[in-house]
C-alpha cells in the first residue's frame, strides 16, 4: 500500500512540475502564430496576441531604458558638435566618453510621442521577420524590429 501510495505522489509531483514548461512552450508558438496570421492578412482581429505581446514589450523595454518615448520634433533633432576642449574634458575626466563623444543617444529605439500605441504595435508586427525565428528568440527578433523601425537619430 505504501509503494502505491508513493508512485501516485511521485507521479502526480512530475506532472506538476512539467506543467508549467509544457504551458509557456504553447503561449510562444500561439503570438508566433498570431504574428504570421496577421502579417498574412489572415487574422483581421482588432486586437491579438502578437500586438499584446508587442505592446507589452515595449512597455518593459522603456522601463529597462532600452526605448524611450519623446517628441518628434527631439528625436529628429541634431544636437550641436562638441568643440575640442569639450572632447578632451569627456576624455580626461570622464570614464565612459564613447557615447558623449560621438553624440550618440544612450536608448536603442526612441518611439515618437505623437504615435499611436496600437499604431505602432500594429508597424511591429507587419514589419517583423518572422523567419529569423528559427535561429533568434522572439525577444531578440521584436528588440531588432524596434530598433530598425524607430531608431534614435
Amino acid at each position: 500500500m505504501n509503494i502505491v501510495k508513493r508512485l501516485i505522489i511521485s507521479t502526480t509531483s512530475i506532472g506538476l512540475l512539467l506543467t508549467p514548461l509544457a504551458v509557456l512552450a504553447d503561449f510562444k508558438s500561439d503570438i508566433i502564430g498570431s504574428c504570421q496570421a496577421y502579417q498574412q492578412g489572415v487574422d483581421k482581429s482588432e486586437i491579438n496576441a502578437c500586438k499584446l505581446y508587442i505592446d507589452g514589450f515595449i512597455d518593459s523595454s522603456l522601463l529597462t531604458e532600452d526605448g524611450v518615448v519623446k517628441p518628434k520634433a527631439m528625436i529628429e533633432r541634431k544636437s550641436a558638435p562638441k568643440s575640442d576642449f569639450l572632447k578632451r574634458a569627456y576624455k580626461t575626466r570622464i570614464l565612459t566618453t564613447s557615447s558623449m563623444i560621438k553624440n550618440e543617444d544612450a536608448h536603442q529605439f526612441c518611439i515618437p510621442l505623437e504615435y499611436d500605441r496600437r499604431t505602432i504595435a500594429s508597424r511591429v508586427a507587419k514589419s517583423m521577420d518572422i523567419s529569423q525565428l528559427e535561429t533568434k528568440r522572439l525577444k531578440v527578433v521584436l528588440f531588432d524590429t524596434l530598433v530598425a523601425d524607430f531608431a534614435c537619430r
